[in-house]
């Protein structure tokens, strides 16, 4: 995947991140008035929103430690016998913030309090890494390129989207994960949802909250900790929201009229009226806690949260292309270069020399105008760009896109020690577009199905031990599909073989060689790529005296099965190969040759694929130890030590080569009689010679 496996000591002026971790931590001193440390203090840190309460105590070197906090707004108090209480509220955390608060006990009575007030510095001064986290006023203010949250990474610096340059919708996974990060490629950055990967096989974006249910986007170009890894450039976390003691929510609604909505320019030049368009994007969010009059009371304790979008979206593709007229079909060739007889060939010396077609028109039986040939010819539309014999076929179908996206997530404060949360994420995506001629011989489908789960929990040991368990778990079900998957070439007259040894039915594809751009029938692209992932992550932080000690693993497991159909029912080129004046004749292929050779069932070349699944897998695990000693209260120093393997993908059933000897598929153009005429193989009777020997 990204990473081979490394071995990375860090020693550092900075204080601890935990790896692929989207919560902070806080940590201070607590000293007397003199500064001289004190022992046993009570610290209580409490989130404002959801009441969420973290008891620690000071250890005997003064130092206390709140880890795996959400992001949120935190009030802390230390209390200590003989002392006034210290009150410090309204301290921000963001996701991966290490935040120190230091706190200073005034002699006095237990029961009277100082509360300090302390803006936020502007410059992090506590953190070596570079990166920026788009919080949640941005989120939710600025205008992000189609509602997907990961385009506000475009405002950290260091970063660099690839993407095209329009609309990117929250099912482009391609385009919302097209970041240059650090100066890496693109899509080699880590992408996580709440700390959890979230990527497909291929580095794109497996699920995109909607933009109302996500807190904040962190970006980190670069880290210097010993704990972070997985990725040839940076990291993005997209922090999603979670419920709290007030009920709270959204519902909005993007709407783009066709009403105002221009034509394009070259439909406008073809005289094709203004395609009908729409864009629709809608969704609600809600959240709170459990909470009915006199029933059931869960404040502080246990929260919901939901969130659904949809987006309807129809744009229309416009389209200029050519298409055989009335008189070719016909095999009326009048007007066009000079279509030479195959069946008039003569063999001289090594030379194949052809006569002219009789007033360029092919004769009207099944010789000359293949049955198979005149089968297919119903799926050309009508020349409607008038006067023109090239670029003679406009239009502008939509591409439709279908998309719904729903979240849910549960927090659970079991105990003061013990804090879990569970999220479930689910979309659905189906896009059909290019069905320029209005049936099954052009056109492609897309379905994408993305289904993730994370349950994680936080487990204080004791005021100096904290352990932090995740599991998640993350499929994304994807495929394209052909709009004549499923037809029979028997239908067309094909042999009936065809079908039965195809593993993905479709129309056989029909292309020209012509430069002209006689457009083709048929289309391949069809496969079916589904992927999914597993992780078991684990942190340990042990606090003694001015050391925080981390310990932790992850461990991951990538699957993608593959199947790709290709010609599955055959592809067949036609060019002027038996219709030129002769065998040393150009190979310059004039109009009308290669649909003339076509109409007689004369294909130049072709092919048959038979493709077969594959399953490949790999695993990815880490570990890491770390200290953060606090030399002083301006030096902190981090001595790290990271391993990381990140395993090749393999093949389950051994199908990465095929070392099974297989003599060639060969065409034999039943060509054995000795006569004057050399006439070539119909249509029908190349499909009746492909053979494997």
């Amino acid at each position: 995947m990204k990473l081979k496996s490394v071995v990375l000591p860090a020693l550092v002026v900075t204080t601890a991140l935990f790896a692929q971790e989207f919560r902070g931590t806080i940590t201070g001193l607590v000293t007397d008035s003199m500064g001289a440390s004190i022992a046993g203090a009570k610290v209580l840190v409490t989130e404002t929103h959801t009441g969420t309460r973290i008891p620690t105590v000071s250890d005997n070197a003064g130092q206390y430690t709140a880890a795996f906090l959400l992001p949120g707004d935190y009030d802390i108090t230390v209390q200590a016998q003989g002392f006034k209480a210290f009150v410090r509220k309204g301290v921000h955390v963001g996701a991966d913030d290490h935040i120190v608060i230091d706190a200073r006990l005034d002699v006095g009575d237990l029961a009277t309090s100082v509360e300090v007030t302390a803006n936020a510095p502007i410059l992090n001064t506590e953190n070596a890494t570079v990166g920026q986290t788009v919080t949640t006023e941005e989120i939710a203010d600025l205008p992000i390129n189609g509602r997907t949250p990961m385009m506000a990474a475009s405002l950290s610096l260091g970063v660099i989207n690839w993407a095209q340059p329009t609309l990117v919708h929250p099912f482009d996974a391609g385009g919302a994960a097209a970041w240059e990060i650090g100066g890496a490629y693109e899509q080699t950055s880590e992408l996580l949802l709440d700390g959890s990967p979230n990527a497909t096989w291929d580095g794109r974006l497996a699920y995109s909250p909607p933009q109302d249910a996500v807190q904040e986007v962190r970006v980190k170009v670069s880290d210097t900790d010993a704990a972070f890894g997985h990725t040839a450039g940076g990291t993005l976390n997209q922090i999603t929201k979670s419920g709290t003691n007030t009920l709270h929510g959204s519902a909005w609604e993007f709407n783009q009229p066709n009403t105002l909505t221009a034509n394009d320019f070259f439909l406008n030049k073809a005289g094709t009226p203004r395609p009908v368009t729409h864009f629709n994007q809608y969704g609600v969010t809600a959240g709170g806690p459990f909470y009915l009059p006199k029933v059931i009371d869960s404040r502080n304790k246990l929260f919901w949260f939901f969130a659904w979008e949809g987006v309807k979206d129809g744009q229309p593709n416009p389209n200029i292309q050519t298409v055989p007229t009335d008189a070719m079909k016909a095999g009326n060739f009048t007007g066009l270069p000079t279509i030479y007889d195959p069946y008039s060939a003569t063999l001289n010396g090594s030379t194949i020399t052809r006569q002219p077609l009789t007033g360029n028109q092919l004769p009207q039986n099944s010789q000359y105008m293949n049955p198979i040939a005149k089968a297919y010819l119903g799926f050309y539309p009508e020349p409607n760009v008038p006067g023109a014999s090239i670029n003679n076929y406009s239009n502008a179908p939509n591409t439709t896109d279908d998309y719904s996206n729903e979240f849910g997530r549960l927090d659970y404060n079991m105990t003061e020690r013990s804090r879990m949360f569970f999220d479930i994420r689910h979309t659905d995506y189906g896009q059909a577009k290019n069905d320029y001629f209005n049936n099954i011989a052009e056109g492609s489908l897309l379905y994408r199905s993305n289904l993730g789960v994370v349950l994680d929990e936080v487990y204080t040991i004791n005021p100096t031990n904290i352990a932090d368990v995740r599991l998640n778990f993350t499929r994304m079900n994807e495929g394209h599909d052909i709009p004549s998957v499923g037809f029979d070439p028997a239908s067309l007259g094909f042999p009936s073989y065809l079908a039965s040894n195809s593993r993905y039915l479709q129309l056989p594809v029909i292309s020209f060689s012509s430069s002209t751009g006689l457009t083709a029938l048929g289309a391949t692209g069809a496969n079916r790529l589904p992927s999914q992932s597993y992780q078991l992550f684990g942190t340990w932080i042990r606090v003694q005296g001015s050391h925080t000690f981390k310990f932790g693993a992850d461990i991951r497991q990538y699957r993608l099965n593959t199947f790709t159909a290709g010609a599955s029912t055959g592809t067949f080129s036609f060019s002027n190969n038996f219709d030129k004046a002769s065998s040393s004749a150009s190979s310059t292929v004039t109009t009308g040759q290669d649909f003339a050779a076509f109409l007689m069932g004369l294909p130049s070349s072709a092919s048959y694929d038979v493709n077969t699944y594959a399953s490949w897998y790999s695993y990815y695990a880490a570990g890491f130890v770390q200290d953060d000693w606090r030399v002083r209260h301006n030096l902190t120093v981090n001595v790290g030590l990271r391993y990381e393997h990140d395993g090749p993908y393999q093949e389950k059933y051994g199908r990465t080569v095929d070392l099974t000897p297989r003599p060639p598929i060969l065409w034999r153009p039943l060509r054995k009689r000795r006569m004057p005429r050399v006439p070539s193989p119909s249509f029908r009777s190349v499909l009746l010679t492909f053979r494997e020997v």
